[in-house]
């Protein structure tokens, strides 16, 4: 399986993210809406929680972090990267830079401290607009995992949640618990 990748819509706004994105390489950029927002560099305790879920995953999954996900729903004035995305296995070493949304199984967010919002508010209407099956919260703030489920325009139509320390059953295609009792709380 191979991804068909045409090329997003380049709107003035995607234009001028990616020359900020380039500007500020030390930084994590995303652009919700045309709305743009820079995080620091991904903290230690942040990247152990990503570590930790997807270490779970990419025995039988494409597991990749840091990929821009594209929808041309977003009509160009979104781009994300989510903290992991998961696809199936035959698109392991990929070397895509931009991966369409339509392929992605799963994606996975831990929550930000300096913008918990845009994980767990906005993101959600945005996977669940580009048809995302799941999207995982990991919310180091609240000691919780939050898994939306069953994608239905700007909403998920079902949603688990449980408290760090407690699987996270996840159903087809991966009919598997993550496993929490690595995550720990900022």
């Amino acid at each position: 399986m191979t991804a068909q990748m045409e090329s997003p819509m380049q709107t003035e706004e995607m234009r001028r993210f990616e020359e900020l994105d380039a500007a500020f390489p030390d930084y994590h950029a995303e652009m919700i809406d045309g709305e743009v927002s820079f995080s620091t560099v991904v903290t230690s305790a942040h990247g152990q929680m990503v570590i930790a879920i997807a270490a779970q995953l990419s025995a039988q999954w494409c597991v990749m972090t840091e990929v821009d996900t594209v929808y041309d729903g977003w009509l160009g004035k979104t781009l994300l990267r989510p903290d992991l995305s998961v696809a199936d296995a035959s698109y392991r070493g990929t070397r895509l830079k931009q991966f369409p949304a339509d392929e992605v199984i799963l994606v996975g967010e831990v929550v930000s401290e300096s913008h918990p919002e845009n994980d767990t508010d906005k993101k959600v209407k945005k996977y669940a607009q580009a048809g995302i099956p799941y999207y995982l919260i990991v919310n180091p703030i609240e000691g919780k995992c939050l898994l939306y489920s069953l994608p239905e325009g700007e909403h998920y139509r079902a949603s688990l949640e449980t408290d760090f320390g407690k699987p996270v059953p996840i159903g087809e295609p991966f009919d598997l618990a993550l496993d929490t009792t690595a995550l720990y709380t900022y």
